[in-house]
């Protein structure tokens, strides 16, 4: 955690991890923090740096591979165009993970470095990540719910579900979460600033006072409100597409069950009726593939954010689990955990389309076969010049 979630109004960002000092609330109590400092160093230490980090890099480039695949496989398709964008946002997500998980490496803050390691990346990266990690969820809510209605209502939605239509949600998506986040290069500017318990001047984050009128709308918005939207919306999608494709899969083993008796009884009147009614079979599997696939990625975004949804709700319900109160160590436990959960999802997205979708495969088989025969062609030319 950075001074993202400070106190609104302070102008300067915490110092350093100090001992587990004790806090007096607003009433005059001595708090002591549920979970000691300790435990958040040793997560930095194990957690954030080696795994954290990690994931956000494979899962970084795991989604440039996974646009390059999407846009050579054109944007006929709007089901392309959607997984392009969500492939876009979950590359951005990873990436701006990548430099912060190493500036709160423990070991970092101990290098004569010039500035404050803990909330330098405040403006360049958190917030952009905060915009990014909301853009997620939106267009797996659009996806879900586009796949759904298909389901249900395939001849009406396939009409109304064109390409161009697709492009301008997703691009009304990230226009969207961007607008709402740009407001805080406004508030916020990096100055030089004097660190009593390191006795070091340090360039680093500070805030102007018009930071708490931004601030708390913004966050309402962008950090609970359209997460929670999201996050609705994609479960109750995901339940319906999951219930219809179940009532699907039953009506066509019917269905199968029919045509194959009146093929025995009965010789096919003609190769068109045959030819029609095994391109309508072929159309029905792919959007059963694609429904699947959808489901996959509904339930993986599902799992990952989850704690974020029920942090943002406790840190609004409960006062004292913010940044700069008694149990801020609680807000840092939580959200190492979230950063982590964010980078799996964005890397395993690979694995699903791999597995669940025939076109992202041969693609990626088809570039990675020429990106290797290039290779070998390479070294065979070098090893003849020698």
């Amino acid at each position: 955690m950075t001074c993202l979630d400070q106190i609104d109004g302070d102008n300067t960002c915490n110092d350093s991890y100090g001992e587990n000092s004790s806090i007096i609330n607003t009433y005059g109590d001595v708090v002591r923090p549920i979970v000691p400092d300790i435990i958040i160093w040793g997560l930095r230490m194990t957690l954030v740096f080696p795994v954290s980090c990690l994931f956000a890099l494979f899962g970084f480039i795991a989604n440039i591979i996974n646009i390059i695949v999407f846009t050579k496989l054109g944007m006929k398709d709007p089901v392309n165009v959607s997984f392009l964008g969500l492939s876009i946002s979950d590359c951005f997500v990873c990436f701006t993970r990548i430099w912060p998980d190493i500036c709160i490496f423990p070991p970092l803050n101990q290098l004569d470095l010039p500035f404050d390691t803990d909330n330098i990346n405040y403006l360049f990266f958190d917030w952009p990540h905060l915009a990014f990690n909301k853009i997620t969820p939106a267009i797996t809510a659009f996806i879900t719910i586009e796949r759904c209605l298909c389901v249900i209502y395939p001849l009406k939605i396939k009409e109304l579900v064109t390409t161009t239509r697709v492009t301008i949600i997703i691009v009304f998506i990230y226009v969207l979460h961007i607008a709402l986040v740009a407001p805080m290069f406004f508030v916020a500017y990096y100055d030089w600033v004097f660190f009593p318990k390191k006795n070091r001047t340090l360039y680093t984050i500070r805030f102007r006072k018009s930071r708490a009128k931004v601030t708390g709308p913004l966050y309402f918005i962008l950090g609970v409100t359209l997460p929670l939207l999201a996050f609705t919306a994609t479960i109750i999608s995901t339940c319906v597409l999951v219930y219809s494709l179940n009532k699907n899969a039953k009506w066509r083993q019917k269905a199968t069950g029919r045509s194959t008796q009146q093929s025995i009884n009965s010789r096919p009147t003609s190769e068109t009726s045959s030819s029609g009614s095994s391109s309508q079979n072929e159309t029905s599997s792919r959007d059963t593939r694609v429904s699947n696939m959808v489901v996959m990625i509904a339930i993986l975004y599902l799992i990952t954010y989850f704690p974020s949804v029920i942090s943002t709700s406790l840190i609004i319900i409960l006062p004292e689990i913010k940044i700069g109160h008694s149990q801020e160590n609680v807000v840092r436990l939580i959200y190492l955990h979230i950063y982590l959960l964010e980078s799996i999802n964005g890397f395993i997205n690979i694995f699903i389309y791999h597995k669940m979708s025939t076109k992202y495969r041969s693609m990626f088989q088809q570039i990675f076969n020429c990106a290797s025969i290039r290779l070998k062609l390479k070294t065979k030319s070098k090893t003849c010049q020698q």
